[in-house]
């Protein structure tokens, strides 16, 4: 996580319940938001039913091709159910709080969630910050719509240069974006410059090397295999899927001067004698059995 040294931001229209990212609809303040909502709905209609239609691989779905991103996992439910699942052991692993960041609570207004996917984060966040507005974003539609009054969805590509004005959010959420970035310098130069000064920035990412204290793991050949082919994959698709690995320097070459980084171990399963790791293992086991196809389907 990061914070940036030293709004208005462009509205997208609404279509089908969702919000799609738009680059020609201006307002000053969130008092024009009700005119946006109301405004060229008929335009952005195509543009909703093309995201709707998701491309299948191997029975599974994913999001629509008409995205330059090419986000590994599917977006179906049972792949939602792992999100959820991932959401509960990270956020168990951080005490029951939702960000690592030194924020203050009077001073968090507006609120970013890149790479939302079921907005379950974002959620949760404008449920224990009442008074924050919550903007989550993602290339899929896969959001509920009753959802708490101050979180709304957008659908946007973070690949892409953001349509927020400079220094509009005061905090920026980014999580489980691997496999589905290029150019990680280039996503947090965006974030860098939309995000207000002493704001802060926090990605989480998951190292994708199955470790062990004692090198059991290596007694394991199927574990180093399952590293081995996103390490092929990474290489074949020009992405990271082991993002740990650049994460901090990104960070620094995208011009944060205040960059922290904290470090877990997260076990495989309930063997751990400390009860919240024997939990947090647990569940990061059901996890992984949950999805397995998802998980490496597209890419094998």
């Amino acid at each position: 996580m990061s914070t940036a040294p030293q709004l208005d931001d462009k509205r997208p229209s609404q279509a089908e319940g969702y919000l799609i990212a738009s680059e020609d609809v201006p307002a000053d303040d969130q008092n024009d938001v009700d005119s946006v909502f109301s405004e060229a709905k008929s335009s952005t209609a195509s543009v909703a039913s093309s995201i709707l239609e998701y491309r299948q691989i191997h029975g599974r779905t994913y999001h629509s091709d008409k995205f330059t991103t090419n986000y590994f996992l599917p977006n179906d439910d049972r792949q939602l159910e792992s999100e959820e699942l991932r959401h509960h052991y990270l956020t168990m692993l951080f005490d029951d709080q939702l960000f690592l960041a030194p924020l203050e609570k009077d001073n968090i207004h507006r609120v970013l969630d890149v790479g939302t996917g079921s907005g379950i984060w974002a959620i949760e966040f404008a449920d224990r910050f009442p008074n924050a507005s919550v903007t989550g974003t993602d290339i899929s539609p896969c959001q509920p719509q009753w959802v708490p009054p101050n979180v709304r969805f957008e659908i946007d590509d973070a690949t892409l240069e953001w349509t927020w004005n400079t220094n509009h959010f005061d905090f920026i959420h980014i999580r489980y974006l691997v496999g589905g970035i290029q150019n990680w310098i280039a996503l947090f130069q965006e974030a860098y410059r939309c995000c207000a000064p002493g704001g802060w920035v926090q990605s989480v990412e998951v190292d994708g090397q199955f470790c062990s204290d004692d090198g059991s793991t290596e007694l394991e050949p199927i574990l180093a295999s399952y590293s081995d082919l996103f390490r092929e994959a990474g290489k074949i698709l020009n992405r990271s899927f082991f993002v740990q690995e650049i994460q901090q320097q990104a960070f620094k070459e995208a011009g944060f001067v205040e960059r922290r980084a904290v470090k877990y171990k997260i076990p495989f399963g309930p063997w751990a004698k400390d009860r919240k790791l024997a939990e947090v293992g647990r569940v990061m086991k059901a996890t992984m059995e949950n999805d397995l196809q998802g998980n490496a389907s597209s890419i094998s």
